[in-house]
Parts: C-alpha cells; sequence; structure tokens
C-alpha cells in the first residue's frame, strides 16, 4: 500500500448536504490539507477559511457546520473520540469551532466518513440520515419543539430501536436562535460554546443520526495495538487519571477554589465560601450513582447523579461537569445538589451552553442586586445570589425566550448593553469567562484573551502548571507557558483525542500513533509546527472579520479591580506586559497583533492575506 493508499484507507471521504437544494455530494479529503494541518480542529479552520468568507451572516444560509474528524477518531488508540465542529458563532461573530467526545464522532468514522459539511437552509424543519452509504434527509416537523431527549427517543424509534444509532441534535434553544444553544449527543455530550446551535436551527436541521458498520483501516494495525496496551496500562495508573476516574471533573473545584481563582458571583470574588459542599470527594458521595465513559476510553470520567426534587421529582443526569458547577454554582453563589442538577438539566434538555447560561444569570443577579434590574423587569423573580430556584426559573425563561430570559438568551455581551451595565458582563469577544479567575492565575488571561472563539479556558490551560510550579501570580514567562499549552492543545484537538489523556499520552506517543495510524512520518516538531499552521489560521481569519490586537482584551473588573479577599487578595492583571511577549514568540505585530508576513511565509502559508 503506497502513502495515498494509507490516507485514503483511514481518512474516508467528506459528505457536503445542501440543504437549500437537497443536494448530497462525495468528495475526496484534500491530502494536502492532511499533511498540512492533520484533522479535527486543524482541517475545520482550513476548510471554514476557504468557505466561509469574512461577510457571511453566522444564522445566514451561507454559514456552514463543518464536522471533522481526526486520525485517532474511532481507532483503538485510548479516548480517540473527539470531532470538531468549526463554524462562525452567531455569539462572539469570530471563527469558532467546538469538540464532542462520546460516540458519535467515531460512528461518524464507521460510516466511512472523516468530515460532513452542511451548507443552506432547509424550508421546512429536517434532520439527514447516514446509514452507511445511504444517505439522505427526511422530514422532522414531528421533531420541531421536542427537547433533546424527547427528540432522541421519537427519532430512535423512528429509526427502528436501533440503540448503537448514534443522534445529535439541537433542542428548542437551538430552533429559537439562542446564541448560545449547543448541539447534543447521546443526551449528555455537546458540541458546546459559541452558539453552534443556534446556527443548526436557522438552518431547519433538527438533528444527526449516524449508523455505521464499517472500521477504520490502520496503516500499522499491530503497532497500533501495541501502543494502545502500552498506554492504557500507563493511564491506568497515573495518579491524576485516578483522581479524574474517581471524581470526574469536580476533582479540580477544591484545587482552584483553595488557590484563590475560582468564579464566584459573578467574578467579584475569587474564593466560594461553601465549595466544599461542590468538591469531587462530596459529590460522589451525595449524587453519583455510576460512572459513563467516552468510546475507547480508560477514565470513565463521566458521572451518572441522581437527585430528588423537593417535590419527589427523580432528577438524573450525567453531570454536573466542573465548568457548570462553578459557573451556574459559585459565580451565582448557589451551593445546594437540587438546585444545581435541576439548573443543568434545564439547560441539557433545551440544549443549551451551561458556561455561558451562567454567566449571563450571575451579571442579572448583580444588576438585581446593584438595582440595575427591578421585580418589573425580572417577572417578579428574587434574582440574588445564592436563590437557587431563581437561578432555575430564569433559566426557564432563557429556553423559552421569555421576559428577561429573551435579553439573555442573546449571550453577555448583548445582555449587559440592554441593561445599562456593560462593565459587568465576564467576557472576551461575547463569550463568558471560564471557572478560572485570571487574577489568581495570570496565564489564564492570556488564554482568554487571545483565544479566537472568544474566553475559553481549553486553548491553553495554563493554570496546571501555574498551580503546580507555584507562578500562578508571577508574569515572568506567561507567554512561552502560553504557546506550548496552546500548541499541545491544538494537537490532540487536531488527532481528535481527549486532552484528559496528555499527561499519560504525550506528543511523543500522538506522533507514533500518528505515524502508526495514517503511515505519515511524524514527529513532535512535525506536530507542533502543524499546531502553530491550525492557530495562525484561525487568526487570519479573525483578522479578515476585523479583529486584531484591540480585542485581545478581558473586562474592566479584571484588569483593575483587585481581588478583595482570600489567596489572591489585592490582585489584578497586566494583560499588555504579557500579550507583548506572547506576540513576539508567535511572530505576530506588536501592533496589531496579527501574523507578519515573513511568519506566514514560515509557517508555509504564503497564500493567506496578510492581515
Amino acid at each position: 500500500m503506497n502513502n495515498n493508499d494509507s490516507l485514503r484507507a483511514f481518512f474516508g471521504d467528506v459528505v457536503r448536504v445542501n440543504l437549500t437544494t437537497g443536494a448530497i455530494t462525495r468528495e475526496e479529503l484534500r491530502l494536502d490539507a492532511v499533511r498540512r494541518f492533520i484533522g479535527g480542529r486543524g482541517l475545520g479552520a482550513w476548510y471554514l477559511y476557504n468557505e466561509v468568507g469574512p461577510d457571511v451572516d453566522p444564522l445566514g444560509p451561507d454559514n456552514k457546520l463543518i464536522f471533522m474528524n481526526g486520525p485517532f477518531v474511532g481507532t483503538p488508540l485510548p479516548a480517540g473520540n473527539k470531532v470538531n465542529l468549526a463554524f462562525k458563532s452567531p455569539l462572539s461573530l469570530s471563527y469558532s469551532y467546538s469538540l464532542c467526545g462520546g460516540h458519535w464522532g467515531p460512528e461518524l468514522r464507521f460510516t466511512g466518513r472523516t468530515g460532513l459539511i452542511i451548507e443552506g437552509k432547509s424550508d421546512a424543519p429536517v434532520y439527514l440520515w447516514i446509514d452507511d452509504d445511504r444517505i439522505e434527509l427526511r422530514p422532522a416537523a414531528g421533531l420541531w419543539g421536542r427537547t433533546v431527549p424527547e427528540t432522541e427517543k421519537r427519532l430512535r424509534e423512528e429509526l427502528g430501536g436501533d440503540e448503537l444509532v448514534q443522534i445529535a441534535c439541537i433542542g428548542p434553544a437551538g430552533e429559537k436562535l439562542n446564541r448560545m444553544a449547543c448541539i447534543t449527543a447521546g443526551h449528555y455530550r455537546e458540541f458546546g460554546r459559541g452558539g453552534c446551535g443556534a446556527v443548526m436551527g436557522s438552518k431547519n436541521l433538527k438533528a444527526i443520526a449516524l449508523r455505521g458498520t464499517g472500521v477504520v483501516r490502520l496503516h500499522d494495525a499491530a503497532g497500533v495495538m501495541e501502543l494502545t496496551e502500552a498506554l492504557t496500562a500507563g493511564l491506568k495508573i497515573h495518579p491524576k487519571i485516578i483522581d479524574r476516574r474517581n471524581f470526574g471533573t469536580p476533582e479540580l473545584l477544591k484545587t482552584i477554589n483553595d488557590n484563590g481563582l475560582l468564579c464566584t458571583r459573578n467574578f467579584s470574588e475569587t474564593h466560594f465560601e461553601e465549595g466544599y459542599r461542590l468538591e469531587g470527594p462530596r459529590m460522589r458521595e451525595d449524587i453519583v450513582v455510576g460512572d459513563a465513559s467516552c468510546f475507547a476510553c480508560p477514565v470513565a470520567c463521566g458521572k451518572r447523579s441522581y437527585v430528588k426534587a423537593a417535590d419527589g421529582r427523580p432528577m438524573l443526569l450525567e453531570g454536573p461537569e466542573f465548568e457548570t458547577i462553578s459557573l451556574l454554582g459559585a459565580n451565582c453563589g448557589v451551593s445546594d445538589w437540587e438546585s444545581l442538577v435541576e439548573a443543568t438539566l434545564v439547560c441539557d434538555e433545551n440544549g443549551f451552553d451551561t458556561m455561558n447560561a451562567g454567566g449571563c444569570v450571575s451579571l442579572a443577579m448583580e444588576c438585581f442586586e446593584k438595582g440595575i434590574l427591578t421585580l418589573e423587569d425580572t417577572g417578579g423573580i428574587e434574582l440574588r445570589f445564592g436563590n437557587g430556584a431563581a437561578l432555575v426559573a430564569v433559566l426557564r425563561l432563557m429556553a423559552r425566550r421569555e421576559g428577561i430570559g429573551d435579553i439573555l438568551a442573546g449571550g453577555v455581551k448583548h445582555a449587559s448593553e440592554r441593561f445599562g451595565a456593560p462593565e459587568l458582563a465576564m467576557h472576551s469577544k461575547g463569550q463568558v469567562l471560564a471557572a478560572y479567575d485570571p487574577r489568581g492565575c495570570k496565564g489564564m488571561a492570556l488564554t482568554y484573551a487571545t483565544s479566537p472563539k472568544g474566553a475559553h479556558h481549553m486553548i491553553a490551560t495554563t493554570m496546571g502548571p501555574e498551580i503546580a510550579g507555584g507562578t500562578r501570580l508571577s508574569y515572568e514567562n506567561k507567554g512561552a507557558l502560553q504557546k506550548e499549552n496552546q500548541l499541545s492543545m491544538c494537537t490532540v484537538d487536531s488527532l481528535g483525542m481527549c486532552s484528559t489523556l496528555r499527561g499519560g499520552f504525550g506528543m511523543g506517543d500522538q506522533a507514533r500513533g500518528f505515524s502508526l495510524v495514517t503511515g505519515i512520518e511524524m514527529d513532535i516538531d512535525g506536530l507542533k509546527l502543524a499546531a502553530e499552521r491550525v492557530i495562525t489560521l484561525e487568526r487570519m481569519y479573525n483578522a479578515r472579520l476585523g479583529f486584531s490586537r484591540k480585542d485581545d482584551t478581558l473586562p474592566k473588573r479584571i484588569l483593575s479591580e483587585p481581588v478583595p479577599s482570600g489567596p489572591s487578595a489585592g490582585e489584578t492583571v497586566d494583560l499588555e506586559r504579557m500579550l507583548d511577549e506572547y506576540y513576539g514568540l508567535m511572530g505576530w505585530s506588536l501592533d496589531d497583533g496579527l501574523p507578519t508576513r515573513a511568519r506566514l511565509e514560515e509557517l508555509g502559508l504564503g497564500e493567506l492575506e496578510e492581515g
């Protein structure tokens, strides 16, 4: 088998679905793009750059949903399950991408597809059915208006009850163009931040259902299995992985809270005094009833939870995850499991992002406490920090787009402007900051500010090494730390593996895995070069939209309001100092923060327009 045949065997094809005309076509994946951008996030950025221009309305028919798998997805390699979705965001009005674990991405691979591109707009609600090589659009009028669980149940019944069918769908939030709407796969796995669910809703596409009976052909199957066995054995005894297996992502909460960087009451504080109630071991004891795993993952960090509501209703879900606990919990001053589980279920069932939702509700709570909003504005809801019932009630209004919920459904930037309080919106480029207050962890300031999709912690998770190294309040070498972590995260996003495993599945093994799967020789330097190309391409996409250094910023509260108390008391963020170092290391102009022509040429991206 020659090199090109090997790539064809692994990567499969790309299906393009035009909802306007109903045309469904198949095309070969561009091998030159694979060699330069690897897969997943990299390929998604490349397709979006070439196909979705700067004037495209994010909620118009010319925007596209570009699903791309990486080379590890569907293989035996640990946690090869992350499929990437690239799109122009209706929330940040910028380039965006979202990754989803679980089983939907691998199932797409088992149908023979590397990628799926959705374009245009249907006149009436439809869903897409891919059954190996049988691909068709079907009417979905009977599914429109249904919640995520109802949609999956009804659609599965319509498709014969096969439990192996994997379904990704939107809920009412996506239909109503809530700008933080998700696309949900398998009830509890989401293409989460940035509003991709609203893009799908704008196209009248309710769901994408998959059934594949194929297998992923590997260049060196024996080598892949040998690597898989070695990695899995190591991961099972890795201390960090053991914590994640036992307690899920909430294992992070105690460390983040104790170090004084947990978002609390709309980022007005950095330590939540009731955080101990929400820590991983406490959650395991109080509400967890089982574990759940994504495809090919030895960790099983998903936690199935059960809480009985005050009225006796059983509430079952997977989670809540750390970010959900932080943004809906600590950031709203809420610490009881009943309120948090119900709030999470409202978001999950209606299909919208818990993180952006928490940022919106906490904004409204602060506005209410400061007298900017009144009972008349909130529909009689006492919207104060710590009021769990109020949290749930406002989320329900957001799901229905009623009253104050209609304003909040436009996102935190939009809502704060409507309230006349933009200084209280904790966002960058329209997207709410994640759980980590950067005043208590300086590197995260760079992560939020320079993220191409608006504030997002998974661009570069610098908080881990900063806390471990005792450097969280230092400004030294934060540009270098940001670049190093950014390259690492972009690599795993493009390969299609879960970032949780990076500690036991490092770049050396990632490069070896890529070579064994595809037949293309790869090393660590090659992975880093490809990742830097991807990051630069994302930057150049946003440059076409007018984004530059002026947009790499953070809320006034973070930059100039000292933390009032706790382990990070007195801290603010000197962002400009860190930006200069970071831009210099990336080869970007200090004036506008855009890649120079020389840097584009060095990366082999000379065909791109200079910013």
